[in-house]
């Protein structure tokens, strides 16, 4: 059956014990500012005391891998190599790590990761391959993982899980567009700013996981021959109405000052440095350098140089998005 141009073809709907690790384990052994409340909240709800794994997960990693990259991106690579990124246990997953088969990514550049993100997997993987000491400690600390995670997928993931592909399969199968279906804080819902925009013209077949412990965001990997989805397997647990409102009063946030959007209006009729935007605005230097840095983290405006002159420069898609994120958020309680 020829695929659509522009119209991703779904190869599945189904559980990934191997994401689901995958996502709790790149938490506890991420460094991002995310990682810290998505633990807590993971810690008060769906999995007790997995904050406790946080301080020894990194460690290992950090021992393990000493590649500068934080997380676990290598993980889901590892469970594809295994051919078990669509099982519900990780029987063979850690089948895999026990005697891998003689096999190694492909050398072409990956189109969701960084060009040196990439070649960390490649050579965590390669590693992994070669070295059963490296299997051995990478094991134990995936196993420990899930001793702690493994209770509640059985007693709940499983079933919420099935019920959220069942969801998901009936959406994708009324025709609806792939990125439309997306959560606000999913990588595919701004491919446009993360550079996934033309994925799937190059890799038009995907799968796609329910996470049970994914409470906001997901995944997209590049999987070589596909890409591999996971999304949050319910958006309306009780929990995200104290996170979405935390988001939603933190988009906010950026736009609530005045003088602020003052800046941010002068910045999209005419690019600026900040002594200038002072002198236009007859405000001080100091304050107007704290809006920028404000509206800069937000990632509503960014440095320019224009011959030898240096300007902040306003992004009108990002400001939309901003406020489409806070829009849909709140949206998905109507």
């Amino acid at each position: 059956m020829p695929i659509e141009v522009g119209r991703p073809a779904c190869r599945a709907v189904a559980a990934s014990a191997p994401s689901e690790l995958a996502w709790v384990v790149n938490l506890l052994a991420q460094t991002a500012a995310y990682a810290e409340p998505a633990l807590a909240e993971l810690d008060s709800t769906l999995i007790p005391g997995i904050r406790r794994l946080r301080e020894p997960t990194l460690q290992r990693t950090t021992k393990l891998w000493n590649d500068g990259v934080a997380g676990c991106p290598e993980l889901l690579h590892v469970a594809e190599l295994a051919g078990a990124v669509l099982d519900s246990d990780l029987e063979r997953l850690f089948e895999w790590l026990v005697k891998p088969r003689a096999t190694q990514l492909e050398h072409r550049a990956s189109l969701t990761e960084s060009d040196s993100d990439w070649r960390a997997i490649t050579t965590r993987v390669r590693r992994l391959v070669r070295s059963s000491a490296a299997r051995r400690a990478y094991r134990e600390m995936l196993a420990g993982v899930w001793r702690l995670a493994s209770g509640p997928w059985d007693r709940e993931g499983r079933v919420a899980v099935a019920e959220a592909c069942r969801a998901w399969k009936a959406k994708l199968d009324s025709g609806e567009k792939l990125e439309a279906l997306m959560p606000p804080r999913h990588p595919l819902s701004r491919a446009d700013e993360s550079g996934l925009d033309d994925l799937f013209d190059r890799l038009p077949e995907f799968d796609l996981s329910p996470l049970y412990f994914c409470l906001s965001g997901g995944l997209v990997v590049d999987l070589r021959d596909h890409v591999h989805i996971a999304v949050p397997a319910s958006d309306l647990l009780p929990v995200r109405k104290t996170r979405d409102a935390m988001f939603v009063a933190g988009r906010m946030r950026v736009l609530s000052e005045v003088t602020r959007v003052r800046i941010l209006l002068q910045l999209l009729t005419s690019p600026a440095g900040a002594v200038e935007i002072s002198r236009v605005l007859d405000l001080s230097q100091p304050t107007v350098s704290g809006h920028l840095k404000v509206l800069r983290e937000a990632g509503l405006i960014q440095p320019k140089r224009f011959g030898g002159r240096s300007v902040m420069v306003a992004s009108r898609r990002r400001i939309e998005r901003l406020i489409e994120d806070a829009r849909g958020t709140i949206a998905r309680w109507d």
